[in-house]
């Protein structure tokens, strides 16, 4: 079996990967290279989801250090305006019997700058000098604004782009099952809503948290300088913060991830409905879905206003801590001036610090929401990651050659897993066939046979369950996929074309082709008349807004897309039904032409697909039951011959089909003529 990807990738060879220009992108930039010391590491610190995405912040610390140390100065420089503050009052204004050691710096800083600026000695000299120094500190505090801003955005959004290449290169790399269980609205709610909800953790968070420390740690270190017992009753404030965290934050956590999980079911949910617009439409059941999502918005609604209950309740202690605390520093200050053991320099700048210490005191609890909600959509990210693929290739697989198209198909064996996590469900059992080069196979059987399963596994879209399938006698599990798929071509049943240029659209087969060769393409594909028809012929944009071609044509786009990729192996699921003779004749035609020379296997629901197949494949309930040509097993009178009946019945002309009464299905007998006398 093959051996299965590390979940996510890591950090650094996705940082490589979005230096490069696109087209040099490697085709597995995700796979990490973990040594021993990794491995060590990895015991002794559990890969959390936090780790992980941590991982994915590494070549970006120079920004998050950069930012931090810009939020530092930012913080701190204000904090020189309560010592000038303190200065002014006491030394310049009230002068005190006693210079304090922070005034007397000051002084001495200011006389000299006032000597070097040549503004005099006196105190207007002094004064002039410290706002002269003050508007400089503001302007590189400013800067420094600008620099943290800059910068934190910076790390935010390139961790935004890696994650979000490495979540879309490791999706891509998720097998059918996934998606067959995951609604498109789910795993685009993934890259969308929780990649940008875990971008807040580096720019508030990681930065933040340094920021607001360091100057935190600075404006204590001068209250506790300016007034030690002022100091404590000011740090009283502190348990209440910590308090509020622990005790809200567990709960806003719960509240995001809930609310994550259902904008992730009502993304899905919406797409459906918008994709299926016409189809509510033609039964009238616009009500209904009014009132189904009615139901699924007042879900949404409610969780929200959970979430912005406890984010308010969580803001309005932590405003009414920050305010009240200011009371009991100024009511202490007070008294501590009416004894006479402090001046009133000391409390004008002992108050203005204040605001300094409780701002990020306030933001370090606020914090704590962001944090919580930031947590919630990182474990939500790496539970996709954690989803692994099925099929994988092995190590050191070997590209798979494809001279000639043999297809065997030995002992085959296939069940989808349940969701539930039960046994798995057999669709098929124990097939075996073999293909030889240039033999065109139609696959038949009732609705649910496993024709569209079993086609899927010749180009691995699921893992088989038992026996194997080789291609020229190489086995198709022990190479590479990317090989195998550039031998097969596939034509759906629904033909998806992207919303980009025709040209685009049929070079998808083989990226780079000449125009030439995509004209000849569309030539084969009986299509070229259409798109010459048009105004910006191959530059003609597909898609809402634009050109929007009938099923037909896209059928035939597909098949031109087919035809430019030239493959040696061909699997076609019929698109027929609901055209007009015309458009059908045109896309047979097509397919005979596309099907000729080389091995091709078609899914056929119609029979009369199936006539001029070489080979017919008759499936029934998981099992070949009948393998042959169209004549010879309609003379088998088996499952085939009737299928055949089944649909060609109502083809048979009978005397009683000849008439029917008017606006009934009651047939109208006509009665004998009586022969001429």
């Amino acid at each position: 079996m093959p051996t299965p990807r590390p979940a996510s990738p890591t950090a650094s060879t996705v940082a490589e990967s979005s230096n490069r220009e696109p087209n040099e992108a490697p085709d597995d930039p995700d796979q990490p290279r973990r040594g021993i010391f990794a491995r060590v590491s990895d015991r002794i610190f559990p890969r959390t989801a936090l780790i992980r995405f941590l991982g994915y912040v590494r070549p970006h610390l120079w920004l998050v250090a950069g930012g931090s140390a810009m939020g530092i100065l930012k913080f701190t420089m204000p904090l020189a305006f309560p010592l000038a503050f303190k200065y002014v009052f006491d030394v310049l204004l009230v002068p005190q019997p006693r210079i304090e050691k922070v005034d007397a710096l000051i002084d001495r800083l200011c006389v000299s700058l006032a000597s070097t600026l040549h503004l005099g000695a006196g105190s207007a000299a002094k004064l002039e000098a410290l706002t002269a120094a003050l508007f400089v500190l503001f302007f590189v505090q400013a800067i420094a604004t600008y620099f943290r801003n800059y910068w934190a955005s910076m790390a935010g959004h390139r961790l935004i782009f890696d994650l979000r290449y490495a979540l879309f290169l490791h999706m891509q790399r998720l097998s059918h099952s996934f998606f067959d269980r995951t609604t498109s609205g789910a795993v685009v709610s993934r890259f969308i809503s929780d990649i940008s909800m875990a971008q807040n953790f580096v720019g508030s968070a990681m930065i933040n948290i340094w920021m607001d420390g360091v100057s935190l740690g600075f404006v204590v270190w001068l209250l506790f300088y300016l007034n030690t017992r002022l100091a404590w009753i000011s740090l009283i404030v502190i348990p209440f913060y910590v308090a509020v965290i622990r005790i809200l934050s567990p709960k806003i956590k719960e509240t995001s991830h809930d609310l994550q999980e259902v904008v992730e079911e009502f993304s899905g949910e919406l797409q459906e409905r918008v994709a299926g617009i016409s189809t509510v439409k033609s039964f009238a059941r616009e009500a209904a879905e009014a009132r189904r999502f009615h139901q699924r918005t007042t879900q949404l609604y409610d969780l929200t206003i959970d979430s912005v209950r406890l984010s308010a309740t969580h803001q309005m202690f932590t405003e009414f801590i920050s305010r009240s605390a200011p009371l009991l520093v100024i009511w202490a200050g007070a008294l501590m001036i009416m004894h006479g053991k402090m001046t009133i320099g000391t409390v004008v700048a002992f108050f203005a610090f204040l605001g300094a210490l409780y701002l990020p005191l306030q933001r370090f609890s606020e914090l704590s929401v962001i944090v919580a909600t930031s947590l919630a959509a990182i474990e939500r990210i790496f539970q996709f990651f954690d989803e692994t693929p099925e099929v994988t290739d092995l190590a050191g697989a070997p590209a798979l050659p494809v001279p000639h198209g043999c297809v065997e198909i030995e002992h085959l064996g296939f069940g989808y897993k349940p969701l539930d996590g039960g046994p798995r469900r057999m669709v098929l059992h124990d097939v075996n066939l073999a293909v030889a080069a240039g033999t065109t196979v139609a696959l038949v059987g009732r609705s649910g046979a496993g024709k569209t399963t079993l086609a899927s596994l010749i180009p691995r879209f699921y893992e088989l369950t038992a026996g194997r399938i080789l291609i020229d006698g190489t086995d198709i599990s022990a190479v590479t996929l990317k090989s195998l798929r550039d031998s097969i071509g596939i034509v759906p049943q629904d033909a998806i074309l992207f919303s980009a240029s025709i040209r685009e659209n049929v070079q998808y087969g083989r990226p780079g082709a000449s125009d030439g060769d995509v004209w000849r393409a569309l030539e084969q594909a009986n299509i070229r008349d259409f798109i010459e028809s048009l105004s910006n012929k191959l530059d003609t944009t597909i898609g809402e807004g634009s050109v929007r071609p009938s099923t037909g044509q896209r059928q035939r786009l597909a098949l031109a897309r087919v035809f430019l990729k030239n493959p040696p192996i061909l699997i076609l699921d019929e698109a027929t039904s609901g055209l007009d003779s015309e458009v059908e004749n045109l896309i047979h035609d097509a397919v005979r032409r596309l099907m000729k020379g080389r091995t091709s296997f078609l899914i056929a629901h119609r029979l009369a697909s199936a006539v001029d197949a070489d080979v017919i494949v008759v499936l029934d309930r998981g099992r070949v039951v009948e393998v042959g040509a169209h004549a010879e097993l309609v003379k088998r009178s088996g499952v085939y011959a009737q299928l055949f009946n089944e649909q060609t019945r109502k083809l048979r002309l009978t005397p009683e089909h000849t008439s029917r009464l008017p606006g009934s299905l009651r047939l109208a007998r006509v009665p004998d003529r009586e022969p001429a006398a």
